[in-house]
């Protein structure tokens, strides 16, 4: 809607022509505030209650309920990840990513299947994921009324919390009780407004089929990410079995056309979280507090990473992940800070949030129920706020730095074991044991010269924003500088290696130690424990605000209002479509010809290099190819791995990204110049054909 009218007014004002349908914009009607208020909630709807009234107005497609069964049961969750069945023989489709893990796990001796890929051409050569789960959703089902039921009226925010929690674990325990590949998942929906059982069917034997390059699929690498044209061919493939036979259930055909610019399409997976629903009071905490802090905290981290690889080929080997990491998270914040410091975004969302109280403050039962929960919340994320500083300095897992972890688990382990198991901090907990003790006792080695780095750093930021008198900062420095005191500290410690951390777990070790790093844990601990109860208070009074903020919205609003991501599966309609970008467009497609060009035009340095296997292939491809699209489809973290799909429910794409016109859409859906950035179904197959020889791969895909 937004995005038509938008770009309509452009080609008005600039005496342009768009080539192409000349249907675009009669294709999709503006949808009335009053049906759908603006859209800034987005397009991110569950199964359950799925938009037909506007998807008819808007495009005239109104799907049956097969179809929406279909495409549901041909989805699929990994965890981080979105995927789908493709073949009637348990294959599914997912990003390079979502599948590195087990790119690790069944590498053998003397292979790289990350730098050179894997293809199983039969599937004796499948290889088993270790670990790798798969969830495919079965059914919904509103418990709403079960979970409240449990909390009685008057209980303390803590006790309501403590008692919802209970309530939805017995709902989970009976489900997953009801079949024996049941997992179940209550998922809370409007922040605490409503509550749905979410019952998947899980897959626990899965084989990895495919995997490209992994420069193939970060083409372009962190330069390239969140933004368009792009050319990267980001897939993998596993095969689900059942009693070691593929397993045999719904699954997407693939299209055999493709998809053109104007056409509706849906994409169907897990986006992981969303903002829209929040508060002013709260974007603001973001925008002023949370977000310059995080960015802070990530910048500190990746000059450290930086140095330290510029310095050392080797070590900038081992580093790469970590970097990457932390470069994406930046510059996803960066972009989500962007719209928080728009004037017009903020300007939209306070009169969303004006127009919204004034439905609640014209109803007198409204007015009363829920009246001044966005001002209860305001109060509490000042109050927060004044925590901030030290609730992010008084941390053992500051920095990222591995020997204050491990000092801080050390610390805590008697003091927590001696409590009752319910009692404890999670990690803690008896079902959590292995984990703890799989993390403390790693046998990975401590590089100590990133440590005494990190550390340096953490000590350097805290020098500037804590008083000189600040315990953990005296403790820390002892008079030196920071860079001096991590230095000492590492050199000091004994928490480099297994037998030191083992040998004071035992015993009365830790009561006798004096390692920095144990000192300083001794000192954090306290402190950190009274910030936490202290945050987890104000968290609960305002989870109870964000639930009547949720029941208000749903009594104004009712279903047409999307609910915020929740990780959970959802489907969200767009349009394949071009957007203003840099005085012109970005077009709806790129192709072969743009890859090969792109590499060229940076003279095949990283991170535009091809591979060889895509430098032999060239003349064997058709480069007209369409090999990454751009839809109107809303999306987020999660989203990697979804198909787009058509009227069909035919695959044209897998998702991977989005532009960095986008990124601010994690607060207010817009959809003018946000895109969502797919594979392009034909560039896949011409690839499985014609760059890695997988015919019979691409035959399972579109013979069907």
């Amino acid at each position: 809607m937004h995005c038509q009218r938008s770009l309509v007014v452009l080609i008005v004002l600039l005496g342009l022509r768009l080539p192409g349908p000349a249907s675009l914009t009669a294709q999709q009607p503006p949808i009335a505030g009053s049906e759908y208020p603006g859209l800034e909630t987005g397009t991110m709807w569950t199964f359950d209650v799925p938009p037909l009234d506007y998807w008819a107005k808007r495009y005239n497609f109104r799907p049956s309920a097969g179809w929406l069964d279909h495409v549901r049961l041909s989805a699929a969750r990994i965890p981080g990840c979105s995927a789908s069945f493709v073949s009637p023989d348990g294959l599914v489709m997912t990003n390079h990513h979502c599948s590195r893990a087990c790119i690790d796990a069944v590498t053998k001796p003397g292979e790289d299947l990350l730098a050179n890929g894997f293809y199983a051409a039969t599937r004796a050569e499948e290889r088993a994921c270790p670990g790798m789960v798969l969830d495919q959703l079965q059914a919904i089902s509103d418990v709403t009324d079960s979970v409240n039921a449990a909390v009685p009226a008057g209980a303390s925010a803590s006790r309501a919390a403590r008692l919802r929690s209970d309530a939805i674990a017995g709902i989970e325990r009976r489900c997953n009780a009801s079949a024996p590949a049941a997992n179940c998942q209550v998922v809370t929906m409007y922040r605490g407004g409503q509550y749905k059982l979410y019952r998947f069917r899980r897959f626990s034997d899965l084989r990895l089929v495919f995997a490209v390059e992994d420069q193939t699929a970060f083409f372009g690498g962190d330069p390239d990410n969140f933004t368009y044209p792009r050319y990267d061919l980001d897939v993998s493939m596993v095969r689900a079995y059942v009693d070691s036979q593929p397993a045999h259930t719904e699954y997407l055909r693939w299209s055999t056309r493709g998809a053109s610019e104007g056409d509706l399409v849906f994409e169907v997976g897990n986006p992981g979280s969303t903002g829209r629903l929040n508060t002013v009071a709260q974007l603001e905490y973001l925008r002023d507090v949370q977000y310059p802090a995080t960015l802070k905290l990530l910048a500190d981290e990746i000059r450290v990473y930086e140095t330290l690889a510029a310095a050392d080929s080797n070590r900038a080997k081992g580093l790469r992940n970590t970097l990457f990491g932390l470069q994406n998270s930046q510059k996803a914040i960066r972009g989500y800070q962007s719209g928080l410091l728009d004037p017009q975004l903020m300007a939209r969302k306070r009169e969303w949030e004006r127009a919204f109280r004034a439905k609640v403050n014209g109803d007198p039962v409204l007015l009363r129920l829920y009246g001044d929960a966005w001002d209860r919340t305001a109060a509490i994320r000042r109050r927060l706020a004044a925590l901030d500083v030290q609730r992010r300095y008084y941390a053992v897992g500051a920095y990222g730095s591995r020997l204050l972890g491990y000092a801080g688990m050390l610390v805590r382990l008697p003091t927590e074991t001696a409590k009752p198991d319910s009692a404890r901090l999670a990690m803690f907990q008896d079902a959590n044991r292995g984990r703890l003790e799989r993390v403390l006792y790693s046998p990975q080695p401590v590089d100590t010269t990133v440590e005494a780095q990190l550390l340096a750093a953490y000590l350097g930021a805290m020098q500037k924003e804590l008083p000189a008198r600040d315990p953990v900062l005296v403790t820390a420095l002892a008079g030196r500088s920071p860079e001096q005191a991590a230095h000492r500290m590492v050199a000091a410690t004994s928490l480099v290696t297994v037998e030191g951390r083992r040998a004071l777990a035992q015993g009365t070790a830790l009561a006798q130690s004096r390692d920095p790093f144990i000192a300083l844990a001794r000192v954090i601990d306290p402190l950190e424990r009274r910030i936490q109860r202290q945050s987890d208070s104000l968290l609960d009074l305002e989870s109870r605000n964000d639930e009547r903020v949720a029941r208000a919205l749903l009594a104004v609003f009712g279903s047409s209002v999307a609910p915020d991501a929740t990780f959970s599966l959802r489907i969200s309609d767009g349009t394949v479509l071009r957007y203003p970008m840099n005085g012109t467009f970005a077009p709806a497609f790129t192709t072969l010809y743009g890859l090969y060009d792109r590499a060229a035009g940076f003279g095949g340095r990283e991170p535009w290099n091809l591979t060889p296997r895509w430098q032999a292939a060239r003349d064997s491809l058709d480069l007209a190819t369409p090999l990454n699209g751009v839809c109107t489809c809303d999306i987020i973290g999660g989203n990697s791995g979804s198909p787009v799909v058509d009227r069909d429910g035919a695959v044209v794409g897998l998702i991977f990204d989005e532009n960095m016109e986008a990124l601010p859409n994690r607060f207010l859906f817009r959809e003018s110049a946000a895109r969502s950035v797919w594979v392009d179904a034909r560039g896949l197959l011409e690839g499985l054909r014609h760059v890695y020889g997988a015919a019979a791969l691409a035959d399972e895909l579109a013979r069907h």
